[in-house]
């Protein structure tokens, strides 16, 4: 699957720091070679259902160009350093934090100076190759907003073998024999809905690194985080509504790439780290469809008409830190972009676990502390559903006035 890197964006994403937090933000994936992840702030999505529904993207002869050189994956570990040194890091956000749909890669976020203050800077730390690795693609973005570049950063693709590749996104800086490099093929700039350009320019290389050896820097301006994702060809495809939405469907969790203390020391940095609260087990969830219910990701509009527009996404899903909670994330279009937090109930219309409705004519009603008014959701069908945000709460009787129509 190709995946561009946007900076400021999600699924390919960009931290940008909103009242002293991280704030993501997106542009979905387009599918082209199954090797290629290309970053342009990237989406991905949930499920707690992952059938081995086969797909043709997740077949191992979808595997192209370098990649397609490398001697087969073993099953012992393919990474043996962190790509930032574990002291540097605050912690990991595992997968599927919200951008507005559940990503699909790691963020590994960077400490910042003065006692790893909110209000201090993030620290330009170097980045290490994970394993012994071919790097077969460098990219640079570049931001413009009106009119002016305010944030240039890199990412890469490269293999420690032929089924299992990985990508850096929201690298500052190149060194050693990646620095250098001629960016001489650009694609026509575009937004993401959020009043900036996006451009990126990219070049295909072959080129071999020990584990160990320095690639650059990450963090200080151009990201609080680095973006670690990774594709293994290896497991089965899993399940999601309609996969014409560019799902990476090889997704894969990178620390699983890992052994011995190494892997403990970062399983143990997966949370949020800002609330103190950490992952008690996995990696994470991206996949969340769940057929024939209310759970998993939804679209105002064709494939066509949301690839690149957050504002069309919405997830129906659960937190990535705690799965217990449930979570509804606005991309925007129902209302402003948020993040709607509740522990469900398992009987009634009144904060109803999204995995226990399914299509009928009954009206279901959210609310979450801190957040305005309230949402109503019909499932009209497997595939389609109304939804609205409307002021007061879920006491009052409940009708549509003006609903919007998301599809699978």
């Amino acid at each position: 699957m190709k995946r561009v890197w946007v900076a400021a964006a999600a699924s390919a994403l960009i931290f940008l720091l909103a009242g002293g937090g991280l704030f993501l933000t997106f542009r979905q994936p387009k599918v082209t070679s199954a090797t290629t992840r290309t970053w342009a702030t990237a989406t991905p999505s949930p499920s707690s259902s992952t059938s081995a529904s086969p797909s043709p993207s997740s077949s191992t002869d979808q595997i192209h160009g370098v990649q397609a050189t490398l001697p087969s994956c073993s099953a012992g570990a393919l990474y043996s350093v962190s790509p930032i040194e574990p002291d540097k890091l605050s912690y990991i956000l595992p997968l599927g934090n919200f951008t507005p749909l559940p990503s699909d890669h790691l963020y590994f976020v960077i400490t910042r100076g003065a006692a790893n203050g909110t209000n201090a800077p993030t620290e330009t730390v170097k980045l290490f190759a994970p394993g012994d690795i071919t790097v077969f693609r460098i990219g640079r973005q570049v931001q413009t907003t009106n009119g002016k570049i305010v944030n240039t950063d890199y990412y890469m693709n490269f293999a420690p073998c032929r089924e299992v590749s990985g990508a850096f996104g929201h690298v500052s800086s190149l060194a050693g024999r990646l620095a250098g490099i001629d960016f001489d093929n650009c694609e026509t700039p575009y937004s993401i809905g959020n009043g900036s350009l996006y451009e990126h320019c990219a070049a295909e290389v072959n080129i071999e690194v020990r584990a160990g050896e320095q690639l650059g820097t990450a963090g200080g301006k151009s990201s609080a985080a680095l973006d670690f994702s990774s594709d293994d060809w290896r497991v089965p495809a899993p399940y999601v509504a309609n996969p014409d939405h560019h799902y990476d469907l090889q997704a894969s969790c990178a620390l699983k790439y890992y052994e011995g203390s190494l892997k403990t020391s970062l399983q143990l940095l997966l949370g949020r780290g800002g609330d103190g609260r950490h992952l008690a087990q996995g990696c994470g969830e991206v996949f969340q469809d769940k057929q024939g219910t209310l759970q998993g990701n939804w679209f105002n509009g064709t494939p066509a008409q949301t690839s690149n527009d957050i504002r069309k996404l919405l997830a129906l899903a659960h937190e990535n830190v705690d799965p217990r909670i449930a979570v509804i994330s606005i991309g925007g279009t129902i209302t402003q972009r948020g993040e709607w937090r509740f522990d469900p109930t398992h009987s009634g219309t009144l904060n109803r676990e999204f995995s226990e409705v399914t299509p009928g004519d009954a009206i279901y009603c959210y609310q979450a502390s801190g957040m305005p008014g309230r949402i109503l959701i019909e499932l009209i069908s497997e595939t389609n559903l109304k939804i609205e945000h409307q002021s007061g709460s879920c006491t009052a009787s409940v009708a549509f006035a003006q609903p919007f129509d998301y599809q699978r």
